[in-house]
């Protein structure tokens, strides 16, 4: 058995029938490269059966405590049923782009089933007319709960599921046929939950004493960062703390839409180029700002002041790998939107993120986890509820959640289909409606837009935005390097 951490447990109480706390991958697969170039259902049960134990997740369902008195645990399922967990369907011909769009924000909708292991796949066959992915192709949708794993587990987790090449043999069995543990009685769980109380102020104050210890180093430097902190708020032309309102900071519903579009590596690099100190995150936080400035103002809805985005990013230290979970710290960035100019909206980008980079403290990050970890479960579940129903006039934090995955640099294979494109979907949450996964691999990357159909109900449109964003982009760092060019020739 093994309990989940507090960050675990909170994704499992910000969970609502309108808000599902779960992430999804879209993965795309050319099945002329597989052994007779076809797969059959068969094969992928047999594939994903021979991989069962290179993950724990797959096997694992939670129980819950007596009146969720302390965080759940992990246990062995002892029904576990690959073919409830692994389904198949084939979309309406043409097969397109739009069709399995709809099919895949259906599927991010629905809650999984908390009483099984919590995820789900779902084999799409019929992808006959989506444009760059060879006809004939399928899809593959790994949906998992949040509480498993974060984006960086899930690119290990899509890991035990691939080869390096087509013909790639099967990972070796393991040493014993698995058996599943016995499920605990509701006796020993509540001899675990008294345990863990009566240890409660140890956990504390080993993590309590070195955190007050490192304060009080810290306090003759206190004053002067108040100070300061205080004057650049209130000082002339600052911006508020707050982002504006819009349209995708409104109450949820069941209902998602899905749209994504896929570019190569090489121009992002192309774009970050163009401005020094820029990375990969800065453009595509340049890339969702113009996509939300086209969109806006279509609708005549763009606020003069820039809209931010939340930007979760994993310290998880090499040793943590595979340990599944979350391991996730957030920061807000500015999206840019109020600059039309694409290259001088990076560039403003690009200035506070490196001042965030230059003052980041993994440290201290992992530090406030464990700090928080030690508020009394029942505390921190009724401060989920509380933000549940809080208000939406409430200030508005960040208008969307851009969250980067890097995947594999080479292809990947899965029985024997090469993958051909990776994307994903990420959950809503009440008052922050459109979510913005980047995920990169094999030299190219996509951005996935997951929100609120009542906040989205034109998804084709903000695609359009995504697209005019980025050529936008490439056109005016294509631009530069011209007027580069030309300098250096005149000297």
């Amino acid at each position: 058995m093994e309990q989940l951490s507090w960050t675990d447990d909170m994704m499992l109480r910000a969970e609502r029938p309108e808000t599902p706390m779960q992430i999804q991958m879209l993965l795309i697969y050319d099945q002329t490269t597989a052994p007779g170039g076809r797969v059959t259902f068969k094969r992928i049960l047999e594939e994903i059966d021979a991989r069962l134990h290179l993950a724990p997740t797959f096997r694992r369902r939670l129980t819950e405590l007596p009146g969720g008195l302390h965080m759940p645990y992990w246990v062995d399922d002892p029904d576990f049923d690959l073919e409830y967990h692994v389904r198949h369907i084939a979309l309406p011909q043409p097969g397109d782009w739009r069709q399995l769009c709809i099919q895949i924000a259906r599927i991010h909708g629905r809650q999984l089933d908390l009483r099984r292991p919590p995820w789900e796949m779902t084999v799409i066959e019929g992808l006959n007319a989506v444009p760059g992915v060879p006809k004939g192709s399928f899809a593959i949708s790994l949906k998992l709960h949040h509480c498993v794993v974060d984006g960086m587990e899930s690119v290990e987790l899509m890991a035990a599921m691939h080869d390096l090449a087509a013909d790639g043999p099967r990972p070796a069995s393991p040493a014993r046929r698995f058996e599943p543990g016995p499920l605990p009685s509701t006796s020993d769980l509540v001899a675990r939950t008294a345990t863990n109380i009566a240890l409660y102020p140890l956990r504390a104050s080993r993590v309590l004493l070195p955190t007050a210890f490192n304060a009080i180093r810290q306090l003759h430097s206190l004053p002067g960062a108040l100070a300061s902190g205080v004057a650049a708020t209130l000082s002339p032309g600052s911006a508020s703390i707050f982002t504006p309102s819009t349209r995708f900071n409104g109450p949820a519903t069941p209902h998602r839409v899905f749209e994504a579009r896929f570019h190569d590596l090489a121009d992002f690099k192309r774009i970050k180029g163009c401005v020094p100190k820029a990375t990969i995150n800065d453009v595509t936080l340049a890339y969702v700002g113009g996509a939300l400035r086209h969109y806006l103002s279509g609708h005549d809805e763009l606020p003069d002041e820039n809209l931010a985005a939340a930007c979760p990013a994993s310290i998880r230290s090499s040793d943590e790998r595979g340990a599944g979970g979350n391991r996730l710290f957030g920061r807000l960035h500015t999206l840019g939107t109020s600059i039309a100019d694409p290259l001088e909206r990076l560039a403003t980008i690009v200035e506070e993120t490196s001042a965030s980079r230059e003052n980041a403290d993994s440290a201290g990050n992992s530090r406030f986890l464990d700090l928080v970890g030690v508020v009394p479960t029942a505390l921190l579940g009724l401060t989920v509820k509380a933000a549940i129903v809080m208000p939406f006039s409430a200030p508005t934090v960040a208008t969307t959640t851009v969250s980067n995955v890097p995947g594999p640099k080479e292809p990947i294979y899965f029985a024997g289909a090469r993958l051909q494109r990776v994307t994903g979907l990420g959950p809503l949450i009440g008052g922050m409606n459109l979510f913005h996964v980047v995920a990169s691999y094999n030299g190219g990357i996509s951005i996935g837009a997951t929100a609120d159909r009542s906040a989205l109900p034109d998804p084709a449109r903000y695609a359009e935005c995504m697209q005019t964003s980025f050529d936008e982009l490439l056109g005016a760092a294509r631009q530069a390097k011209q007027h580069q060019a030309q300098a250096t020739t005149r000297m």
